[in-house]
This record gives C-alpha cells, structure tokens and sequence, in this order.
C-alpha cells in the first residue's frame, strides 16, 4: 500500500499524467478495435430502454465518486468535500480501469488527489479499500440474486458451490482484522517499521461502506437488464434478478482479472454464458457487445464532463477572520 504511495510521490510532477494518459490511448485504441462491430449491423435498440440503461449508468458513477470521498472523510482526510476538483480526480482514475492491472486505478486516485493537498496514505488505503468493497459487495449480490433465480438451476451444482464459496472469501478479505493486517504487513515489508494505526479500518467503515455501495450495485445490475431490454424488449422482468446477478459476477470477475485492460473478454464471457441461458444465443451475443461500447461510452462521457481542472481551496478555518 506504502509502494504505491511512494511511487506517485517520486515520479515527476507532470511524468506520471503523461505516462497515464499516453498508455490510457493505447488500451482504448486495443480496447476498440477488440470489438466485433459485424454484430450491430441489423440491432434495433428500444430507446426508452436504452435512455433508462443510461441514466443508471451515470449514476452509479457518480454514487461511487460520493462513496470514495464519504471513505476518504472517514478515515479523517482533511479538507475532503465534494465538488468538481475531486469529481475531476475521480473521473480520470476512472479511465485507468482499462490499463492492465489495478495500479494506474489506485495510482490515478492517489496522484491526482494528492495534488490537492490529501494525505497520500488515507488516498492509499481508501482506494485499495473502494476497490476492495466493489468486488465484494457485487460479489455478495450476483451470489444472492443468481443462487435465487430458478435459470441456475441448468448450471449445476458445482457452479452454485463455487459461487458461494467466493462471497464467503470476499467476506473474509473485507473483514478489517484481515484488511488491516494484510496492509500493515505490506507497510512492514516496505518501510521497515508499524504501519500507523490512525489509518486502519474500523468495522463501522467497512459496513457503511457495503451499505453504500449496495446501492451502487442496484444502478449497474439495473442498467445491464435495461441494455438487455432495449436489445431484446420480450425479455421478461422476471429475469431481472438473474441479469442483475449476471452483470455483478461479469463486473466482479472483470475487476480481479488485472491482466485484461478494462476486463475485457472476462466480462463479456460471463455474461455471455449466462445471458444464453435466458435468451438466444445470437441475442446474447449482441447484447455484450453493445454493452461494452455502452461501458466505454459512460466512461469517457463521465471524463468528459469533468475533464477541465479544478482547484480545490482548504476550507477557511474557524480561528481566521473572514475580513
């Protein structure tokens, strides 16, 4: 956790910006040109669908941005608020999702951030554990929604097995006694001394935490079934549960898979195989398709609209004179 901190902080002022955006344009060209566009040829897309999809879609993006700094706050950041100049910080780590690895992510967050003034450990940890939480709780969810739905039935038992087997592990590994250990051994093996413990998690973090980002889930799995939908308008809103399901494991596995930028071909293979379950195949295909054309779409829009630099001025203190 420490490495990654000391690793923005000995770059050189502008280099680290350069590096990012320059490898950010070589992933997204790959990124696009990974994409089979024969498959959109003859697709009509419902738009009051598509609209809804969209609207969702934007707001998870915005509600994780609010989690990130509710975190940052927490864990006793000063000089924490919400506004444009994290907003802007947020919306181009963002976009280091699709550099291979969970680096540039947590790096982007914990550079631009600290530009402004933010400790470099409390931007560490509340990124590892932002990330952290994300995979777990949509963990949590496509266990609970795909264990319910009868289509899993078809997968097997083993399938429902593993499953669960990986929320009990992605509960384990946001427990803060594990959280915590597992930093401050890192901290150890790094610098060579206690990791502080004014940086730990507490239990009310890390559940306040899995609450926020519940809500969260619903946008995105919400927002995959509306895709769905605006694809393929018979699909019954009984199977929403099951998309749901299908859009969090697809998301979850795409965060863990480091070594594919964006988590491209991981998702897109997930729900593939699970989307075929509930509807034909062809339809399946092109609905992952339009989804990952959709998933960059948001993304750079949400860069986009707060792509200009913000300067984030420290709140006045109490003691100083407003004349």
């Amino acid at each position: 956790m420490h490495k990654l901190a000391n690793l923005a902080r000995r770059l050189p002022k502008k280099t680290f910006a350069i590096l990012f955006y320059v490898l950010l344009a070589i992933f997204l060209v790959l990124y696009l040109r990974s994409i089979d566009y024969t498959q959109l040829s003859e697709i009509r897309i419902a738009p009051m669908y598509f609209l809804i999809a969209c609207v969702l879609g934007m707001m998870f993006r915005y509600w994780s941005a609010f989690v990130w700094i509710s975190i940052l706050r927490t864990l006793g950041a000063r000089d924490v608020r919400w506004g444009r100049a994290l907003l802007n910080v947020y919306a181009k780590s963002w976009m280091g999702r699709y550099i291979p690895g969970t680096a540039p992510w947590i790096l982007g967050k914990i550079y631009f951030a600290a530009q402004h003034g933010i400790s470099k450990n409390k931007l560490a940890v509340s990124s590892l554990l932002e990330g952290l939480l994300q995979i777990v709780v949509q963990m949590l969810f496509a266990v609970v929604m795909i264990l319910l739905s009868p289509q899993t039935r078809v997968l097997g038992s083993s399938f429902r097995l593993l499953l669960a087997l990986a929320a009990i592990a992605s509960l384990v590994a946001i427990a803060p006694p594990v959280f915590n250990r597992l930093v401050a051994l890192a901290y150890r093996l790094v610098k060579r001394k206690q990791f502080p413990r004014e940086h730990y998690v507490n239990m009310r973090l890390v559940v306040g935490g899995v609450g926020m980002y519940s809500i969260g889930v619903l946008f995105t799995g919400l927002s995959l079934f509306f895709i769905a939908k605006s694809v393929y308008p018979e699909l019954p809103y009984e199977s929403i549960f099951f998309v749901m399901g299908a859009s969090c494991l697809a998301s979850a596995a795409s965060m863990i898979a480091i070594f594919a930028p964006g988590g491209i071909g991981v998702r897109e293979g997930i729900q593939l195989v699970l989307l075929g379950i509930i509807l034909p195949p062809s339809i399946a295909l092109v609905i992952t398709v339009i989804m990952r054309l959709w998933t960059l779409g948001l993304d750079l829009l949400f860069f986009l609209l707060h792509a200009r630099k913000h300067e984030m001025r420290p709140a006045p203190h109490p003691e100083v004179s407003s004349r």
